[in-house]
């Protein structure tokens, strides 16, 4: 199964998400970024699995802000 790292920007949208997401029965968990990745905001990330199509649209529909999807 891919792994995605989300690049959310702050905390609060890495905790909305990973919420939004766990809700779904998806897996999600919060990670500070590499401090190479740090262009994306102060640095927080979801990582997650599974189908990418339908987790960005669960998440866009949530207005949690995406910086950028990055594969693991």
């Amino acid at each position: 199964m891919n792994e995605y790292v989300i690049a959310t920007g702050t905390v609060t949208n890495a905790i909305k998400g990973r919420e939004i997401l766990k809700r779904k029965g998806i897996f999600a968990e919060i990670e500070r970024m590499k401090a190479t990745e740090k262009q994306y905001g102060c640095g927080y990330s979801v990582v997650t699995r599974g189908n990418i199509k339908e987790i960005e649209s669960l998440l866009r529909q949530a207005n949690v802000k995406i910086l950028k999807i990055l594969p693991r």
